[in-house]
């Protein structure tokens, strides 16, 4: 790996927190401390206790295997090991506190033809070095504010936008600032900019070696945005507002998107003896070209949708168990000159859908997927059930993530998916979970189908944390 080598201006991870200098970036954090404004005698008093040093992490180890591809191109039968072992390292002192985290992602066992991409692997990669100053009630008696500024991991709402990848075996980074405001009323208010991280390499080859090879950030993508959410009578409700900007750059074409992504979200938690809901509706618009193809230089108007709704019960009886009826709607391309089928931005696909990884037919794109959701608490563990009938709204756009598209009819197929998670001591725990995917019309008769037969996949994993 070669570090703090010269690169063209836009090429901004060069810069005072640039990822190949990480430690030399620490450093100059760590000397920053001494300049830093006083808290308050109030704030000192109660950070007092969690001053100093700290590190933690985890290791996770996990197999899959799928059997029946649903993709237009892939093996037929693929089994891979895949392991995540991150350290995060934490210097706090008083409202400043410094943080760094090293992730490492590899896959082993991949297929020549694999779908493994950098979903799977980022080798080595220090995906986290921010520094967070408490600002305590600058912004108001009663609220706290937090300033953020570096490369951080990021989570906003339902994860359906901006997401912190959970079960995927990469994550999401931005490199940036980030302001948050808790309000005395229960509200909370984030304002960020940042230039999300584009995981290196994107070979094929490089991927199925794990190489390492350091991420990249720059100006030619920006990411900024609202977020506020506040308690009304019991329940949550929530407003967003996120900008995309895009443009080409000597390596890496785009479809130079510039998109504008509203969207609110009304939910109220599950409980005991009680229903709950969760209704989002998302508008998207803005231009972008349909391909990032050299020759695509027309820049088309973006309009766009997608929908989340849950109604739930839980039940006041032991394990908990709850049911839910469940829908997604994603627009897909239509016939006009309008770009038309949703860009899920940095969004999660799972829980709603199902795992990435070898798996993960579904994604936020022309996608109604109606189903229904169970799930209980059987002593320290938890289980998940879940249905889910796959509709494609536009039969001549691609469905997912299959690569598959001009089908003969609007039915994909019929998925159910089920997990199980249980502790099995303190810092250990045990997942395991599959899925049938049983194929419609469109993904059986389709012009590029190679596999009718029905989608098996599985999965395993051990998570050690420290």
């Amino acid at each position: 790996m070669t570090h703090c080598t010269a690169k063209p201006a836009s090429f901004v991870r060069r810069s005072l927190l640039a990822r190949g200098c990480f430690p030399v970036s620490l450093c100059l954090c760590l000397a920053a401390a001494g300049f830093a404004p006083a808290a308050s005698a109030q704030q000192a008093a109660n950070a007092a206790a969690d001053d100093g040093f700290s590190i933690e992490g985890s290791v996770r180890a996990r197999a899959e295997l799928l059997d029946g591809q649903f993709r237009a191109k892939g093996p037929d039968y693929e089994d891979i090991a895949l392991f995540q072992t991150r350290v995060e390292a934490k210097y706090r002192s008083g409202p400043l506190t410094l943080v760094g985290e090293v992730m490492d992602s590899r896959t082993y066992g991949e297929a020549d033809n694999s779908p493994v991409r950098v979903g799977e692997v980022n080798a080595l990669e220090p995906v986290q070095y921010y520094l967070d100053y408490d600002l305590g009630g600058a912004l108001g008696a009663g609220s706290k504010t937090r300033v953020r500024v570096g490369q951080m991991r990021m989570t906003l709402g339902s994860r359906r936008l901006v997401n912190s990848p959970r079960f995927r075996n990469t994550t999401n980074a931005y490199l940036g600032v980030r302001v948050d405001r808790k309000g005395s009323d229960g509200s909370a208010l984030t304002a960020f900019w940042t230039m999300p991280t584009m995981i290196l390499p994107r070979t094929p080859a490089k991927v199925y070696d794990n190489a390492v090879e350091i991420d990249r950030n720059s100006l030619d993508q920006q990411f900024a945005g609202l977020f506020y959410q506040r308690p009304v009578a019991g329940m949550t409700i929530e407003g967003y507002g996120y900008y995309l900007h895009e443009e080409d750059s000597p390596r890496y074409p785009t479809k130079n998107r510039n998109l504008y992504t509203t969207g609110t979200r009304l939910m109220k938690a599950p409980a005991p003896g009680r229903g709950d809901f969760e209704f989002e509706a998302i508008l998207q618009f803005g231009t972008a070209h349909r391909s990032a193809a050299p020759g695509d230089t027309t820049p088309r108007d973006v309009w766009a949708q997608a929908f989340h709704g849950e109604v739930g019960y839980t039940f006041d009886r032991p394990m908990s168990p709850r049911v839910a009826l469940v829908a997604d709607y994603a627009s897909g391309q239509d016939d006009s000159d309008k770009i038309t089928r949703f860009d899920k931005l940095y969004g999660a696909i799972f829980p709603d859908f199902a795992p990435p990884g070898l798996y993960g037919p579904m994604t936020r794109a022309n996608v109604f997927a109606p189903g229904i959701d169970l799930s209980a608490k059987p002593g320290k563990g938890r289980v998940w059930l879940t249905y889910r009938l796959m509709q494609v709204p536009q039969p001549n756009d691609l469905f997912g993530r299959s690569g598959i598209r001009n089908g003969p009819s609007h039915n994909a197929g019929q998925q159910i998916f089920a997990r199980a998670r249980y502790p099995l001591m303190k810092n250990l725990r045990f997942e395991i979970g599959g899925a049938l995917l049983f194929k419609g019309d469109f993904l059986k008769y389709a012009p590029t189908t190679q596999n009718r037969e029905t989608t098996r996949y599985a999965y395993t994993d051990l998570t050690f944390t420290f």
